[in-house]
């Protein structure tokens, strides 16, 4: 044990002294920076020895970055990646030295490193890390590029950076923030999508996009509170954004909810009628509702809208065929009844209100055979149109 306490400062004292041997020399300089980095890591060591490798790592970083900027000013060839993972790397390790150095030490003392001597350090290339995020992104490296934009934001946290007010004075934080949650989120990184989602929505760059990944988010994870939260948030700051309408209406719908979910899209609507998707969410929900005749109103003022809407025109035809099922049900089988011939009418009438809208889904969707071949098979069943009639009869039976 003896031996051992004496050798652990005496071995720290020489990856230190090698260190600083390397730096000078400006020689093998990444195995240097790796060497002190672990060396760091263990928790025996004196807190103070611990900050400076992180120290001297750091420079090790700086150094390994200019050396690759010298090159690229002398027209060499040079390692784009490695260019600024130097520079990350400098502001990682810069970064947890700094932190490491506001602990206690052994006796309880908090000796921080000068906060100037570290924002002059790592002031001049807080833009490689901008720099280093996009060429990563840029090339479909997500997971990559996140910890640029990361730490880009995360500075505006470190004392060494308190009075710069980065927040606030940075007009490219936001940005970055964007950059790191949409990056986050395209490499499956939770944590960092919901870290960064708040301040990049500030960025004013297709902002509502970084709202639905977050309700994305906590779908998948099963976080079904906040995520009606945030599907409320979302609707609150981007109404015309149709996803965070239609999943709550869907929600609503789902726990079996069609009267809240009716009294929600008439609400939507007082405040903007000219929407199609909110006529549609209100054709849908009146069906859920069996109310048949309101939902082709609703339909029809859609379509005014938009009409080629093509789950508009479905409803309306599913409707229709809903409608003329019902009144079939109840109409007057007596042939020598006047009335017999007027419920024919109007049946047959209502098979051909729901004709239109479902050859023109067929029009707009001829390969979605599934949803407009059997409504049209008992439209033309019921209209008496043979040759249509053996058409849908073979696509259904394929």
């Amino acid at each position: 044990m003896i031996i051992l306490i004496i050798a652990l400062p005496a071995m720290a004292a020489n990856v230190l002294r090698q260190a600083r041997e390397a730096l000078k020399k400006n020689q093998n300089l990444e195995q240097t920076g790796q060497t002190l980095v672990k060396e760091s890591e263990k928790d025996d060591q004196k807190l103070a020895t611990r900050v400076e490798c992180l120290r001297l790592a750091a420079e090790c970083s700086r150094k390994l970055h200019a050396d690759e900027n010298r090159k690229l000013y002398l027209g060499q060839k040079t390692d784009t990646s490695k260019f600024y993972a130097h520079i990350l790397n400098m502001f990682v390790r810069a970064r947890k030295a700094d932190s490491l150095s506001r602990t206690p030490d052994e006796r309880g003392r908090i000796k921080p490193l000068a906060a100037k001597r570290v924002h002059d350090f790592l002031q001049p290339y807080r833009q490689n890390l901008l720099g280093g995020g996009k060429y990563l992104y840029l090339k479909g490296k997500m997971a990559d590029a996140y910890p640029y934009f990361n730490m880009y934001v995360s500075l505006a946290e470190m004392p060494a950076f308190a009075a710069d007010s980065l927040l606030k004075r940075d007009t490219l934080m936001s940005q970055a923030a964007y950059l790191a949650a949409a990056a986050a989120y395209a490499s499956g990184n939770d944590a960092g999508l919901l870290r960064h989602s708040e301040l990049a929505q500030q960025a004013g760059m297709q902002s509502h996009l970084i709202q639905e990944y977050v309700c994305r988010t906590l779908e998948r994870n099963g976080d079904s509170a906040t995520q009606r939260a945030a599907l409320t948030t979302g609707l609150e700051r981007y109404p015309e954004h149709p996803y965070f309408f239609s999943n709550i209406v869907d929600k609503m719908l789902a726990h079996n909810r069609p009267d809240e979910a009716l009294a929600f899209v008439d609400s939507m609507l007082k405040l903007n009628d000219s929407i199609a998707l909110r006529w549609y969410a209100r054709s849908l929900v009146l069906m859920r509702l069996e109310r048949d005749r309101e939902a082709i109103d609703a339909c029809d003022a859609c379509l005014r809208l938009q009409p080629d809407h093509v789950d508009a025109l479905y409803n309306k035809g599913i409707a229709s065929l809903n409608l003329a099922v019902v009144y079939a049900e109840h109409a007057c089988t007596d042939i020598t009844d006047p009335r017999c011939l007027r419920d024919r009418e109007i049946i047959r009438s209502l098979y051909t209100l729901a004709k239109v809208p479902m050859e023109r889904v067929r029009q707009l969707a001829p390969q979605d055979t599934a949803r407009w071949a059997s409504p049209l098979y008992r439209i033309y069943l019921h209209l008496n149109m043979g040759p249509q009639f053996d058409e849908m009869d073979r696509i259904v039976n394929k």
